[in-house]
C-alpha cells in the first residue's frame, strides 16, 4: 500500500513538472529580451573620450540582432561616464564594511538626418558589495564583476529606450 501511494506521488509530481512549463508558455509569458532587427537594421555607436560601456553597448546591440556599422544612419553617442565608489557602512573599528558603486552614463540618439531622436540624458546603475579587508583580492574581483554587470545593465537600458522609441514611431528612425 505504501509503495502504491509513493508511486502515485511520483506520477503526480512528474505530471506537474511537465504541465507547469506548458501552462506558462500558453499564457504568453516570455523572458524579457529585445530583438531590434525588425525595426533597426544597423546602428553607429560613437563615444567621446574613454567610455567603459562602449564594448558592452556594441555587444548588446549585436545580441539584439542589430549590425554595428560606422556608416549607419541611426547613431548612439556615448557622451560621458562617471564611476563612483562610496562607503555605505563601517565596522566597529571605523573601517569600511560595505561599498556602493554607482555608474552614470550620458548618451543621446540621432536619426538619419542628424536630428536628435533621444536628447542627451543620464542613466544610472547601482550596486552594493561587502568589503572584506582580510580578502582584498576577493573584494576586488567582486567589484570588477559588479562593474561588468552594471555596464551590461546600462547597455540594456539604452537598447530598451531605443526599442521604445522605435515602437512609438516606427517610421521615424528607420536605418539601413
Amino acid at each position: 500500500m505504501l509503495k502504491w501511494i509513493l508511486l502515485q506521488r511520483r506520477i503526480r509530481n512528474a505530471l506537474l513538472v511537465l504541465l507547469v512549463p506548458l501552462l506558462v508558455a500558453g499564457c504568453g509569458f516570455h523572458l524579457r529580451g529585445t530583438n531590434l532587427s525588425s525595426s533597426i537594421e544597423s546602428i553607429q555607436i560613437d563615444a567621446e573620450g574613454r567610455v567603459s560601456v562602449l564594448d558592452a553597448v556594441r555587444r548588446n546591440f549585436e545580441y539584439a540582432g542589430v549590425k554595428v556599422k560606422p556608416d549607419a544612419k541611426l547613431a548612439v553617442q556615448l557622451l560621458d561616464e562617471r564611476l563612483e565608489r562610496r562607503s555605505v557602512s563601517v565596522t566597529e573599528q571605523a573601517r569600511t564594511a560595505e561599498y556602493e558603486l554607482t555608474l552614470d552614463v550620458q548618451y543621446q540618439v540621432s536619426g538619419p538626418d542628424g536630428r536628435t531622436l533621444i536628447p542627451s540624458r543620464w542613466i544610472q546603475s547601482r550596486r552594493n558589495y561587502r568589503f572584506d579587508r582580510f580578502n582584498i583580492i576577493g573584494s576586488s574581483e567582486e567589484q570588477a564583476l559588479l562593474e561588468k554587470e552594471m555596464r551590461n545593465e546600462i547597455a540594456q537600458q539604452i537598447i530598451r529606450s531605443l526599442d521604445t522609441l522605435m515602437r512609438s514611431s516606427p517610421a521615424g528612425a528607420q536605418s539601413g
